[in-house]
C-alpha cells in the first residue's frame, strides 16, 4: 500500500491522534507514505513517522521542504524528498497520482465552501482511490 497522508493545517495535537494515530500505527513493514510539508497534518505525521519507517516520500514545493524532522537517530536520513513543484495543487495532484490509498479527515466544513482537503479527497475518490481509516 502506498498511503497519502493529508488533512488541516490547523489540526489539534488531540484530534490528529485520535483519528490518524492509530491507521498509522497499523502500517506494515512494506507499506510506503507520501505526506507533504505543510504544517498540521503534514509534520505531525513526519514527527509520528520519523522513527518508525524510512518508507516515506516527502513531496514539496521549490528546494527543500519547508518542514523535516531531525535526522539524527531516525528513519528520515532515508525518506525520499521530492521538490520542484510550482504550487499545491501540482504537488497535491503528483501525491494521488503517486498514492494506491488515502488517510484525511475534512475538519473545517463551512457552508458554501469547499476546503482545501475536500479538494484532495474528492481528487482522490474521482481516481478510485480508497479511503482507510
Amino acid at each position: 500500500m502506498i498511503l497519502y497522508v493529508f488533512g488541516a493545517g490547523c489540526i489539534r495535537f488531540e484530534v490528529f491522534l485520535e483519528l490518524y494515530a492509530a491507521p498509522l500505527g497499523r502500517l506494515r513493514e512494506s507499506d510506503h507514505v507520501v505526506v507533504c510539508d505543510f504544517r498540521g497534518v503534514d509534520t505531525l505525521t513526519m514527527e509520528l513517522l520519523k522513527d518508525k519507517t524510512p518508507n516515506v516520500s516527502v513531496l514539496h514545493i521549490g528546494e527543500r521542504p519547508r518542514y523535516l524532522p531531525d535526522k539524527h537517530r531516525t528513519q528520515v536520513s532515508s525518506w525520499e524528498l521530492v521538490g520542484g513543484f510550482d504550487s499545491d495543487e501540482a504537488r497535491d495532484r503528483a501525491a494521488v497520482e503517486r498514492c494506491t490509498h488515502f488517510l484525511a479527515h475534512d475538519l473545517s466544513p463551512v457552508p458554501g465552501r469547499t476546503s482545501g482537503t475536500m479538494r484532495v479527497m474528492q481528487l482522490c475518490h474521482q481516481l478510485g482511490k480508497p479511503r482507510i481509516r
